[in-house]
C-alpha cells in the first residue's frame, strides 16, 4: 500500500481531508461508494468477500445486543426484559470465548463489533474481550481501546445500590478499566 498523508489521499480521491481522518480514526464508517473511491484513487481495487459470521463473534454479539435493546423490536417488552436479553447475549459470548481454543478465540474477537448505540453495553463487550485476552496472556484487539467503549460514569451492573460495593471490590480489572462494575459472580452463566 502506498504511504500517503491524509491530505495527499484526500486530494487523490477528491474528498475532504477531515473525512479521511474520521474514517482512519474509526469515527466514520464509509459507504461502499466512498471506500471504493478512496481505494481506487491509490490504484487499488475493493474486493468484497462474503464469509460466514460466527454466531459467537464479537461482531455478531454486538448485533444481538442492539436487537435485544431495541424498544421498537417486536416482543422486546419492558426495559428490564430488553436488558436481560442483552446480558444473556454477553454472557453467552463470554462462555463461548472461555470454551474456545486460542486460535478460535482470536477469530471470535478479531472483527471489531459495530457500536450498539448503548455505550455501557459497548464497554461491557470490550471488557469481556479484554478480560479473556488477559487470562490467555495475549494482547486484546485494538478495537477494545476505542474511546466509545468506556462507560462514564461507572456503570454498576446491578440496579441494587446495596450490591455496588461488592461489585466494585470483585470486578475484574478489565471491567473496571472499561467502567463496567460487575462482580465476578455476576459474570458467571446461570
Amino acid at each position: 500500500m502506498k504511504k500517503l498523508t491524509q491530505r495527499a489521499l484526500a486530494d487523490l480521491a477528491d474528498v475532504p481531508q477531515p473525512t479521511i481522518a474520521e474514517i482512519e480514526s474509526g469515527r466514520r464508517e464509509p459507504s461502499l461508494t466512498l471506500l471504493s473511491r478512496i481505494v481506487e484513487a491509490t490504484g487499488q481495487a475493493v474486493e468484497i468477500r462474503l464469509v460466514p459470521l460466527d454466531r459467537y463473534s464479537a461482531l455478531a454479539t454486538s448485533r444481538r445486543i442492539a436487537e435485544r435493546l431495541d424498544p421498537s423490536a417486536p416482543g422486546n417488552g419492558s426495559e428490564s426484559t430488553r436488558e436481560d436479553g442483552a446480558l444473556r447475549a454477553v454472557l453467552d459470548f463470554r462462555d463461548a470465548l472461555r470454551r474456545a481454543e486460542d486460535s478460535e478465540c482470536a477469530h471470535l474477537v478479531g472483527l471489531p463489533p459495530i457500536p450498539t448505540g448503548f455505550t455501557r453495553w459497548d464497554a461491557f463487550l470490550a471488557a469481556v474481550v479484554e478480560d479473556e485476552c488477559a487470562s490467555r496472556h495475549v494482547a486484546p484487539p485494538r478495537w477494545t481501546s476505542d474511546r466509545r467503549r468506556f462507560a462514564k460514569p461507572f456503570w454498576f451492573l446491578s440496579k441494587n445500590p446495596a450490591l455496588h460495593d461488592w461489585e466494585l471490590e470483585t470486578a475484574p480489572a478489565a471491567f473496571i478499566r472499561h467502567g463496567v462494575l460487575a462482580a465476578s459472580a455476576e459474570l458467571e452463566s446461570a
